[in-house]
């Protein structure tokens, strides 16, 4: 168990000991919700991490910047 102070703001900071136990890393995103009273905190799979999930094996690499060069010959900027 882990105690943190809420900012001004209403921010917290996630101890490390949290974050290493959901693999949250920075630029991750998380689902925050009440249940029970209690707040919950979980991890949202990343794009990353769906990738490739419905096409197994579709290298996903990269992807973005084929998809920018694809549009770019495609005349769609």
């Amino acid at each position: 168990m882990s105690i943190v102070k809420v900012t001004r703001k209403r921010q917290i900071t996630l101890p490390k000991e949290v974050c290493d136990r959901l693999n949250i890393v920075p630029g991750d995103y998380v689902k925050v919700y009440v249940k029970n009273s209690k707040v919950i905190v979980e991890k949202i799979l990343s794009l990353n991490e769906l990738a490739g999930i419905l096409n197994p094996g579709y290298q996903v690499k990269n992807l973005a910047e084929e998809l920018d060069r694809e549009r770019k010959v495609g005349g769609r900027e």
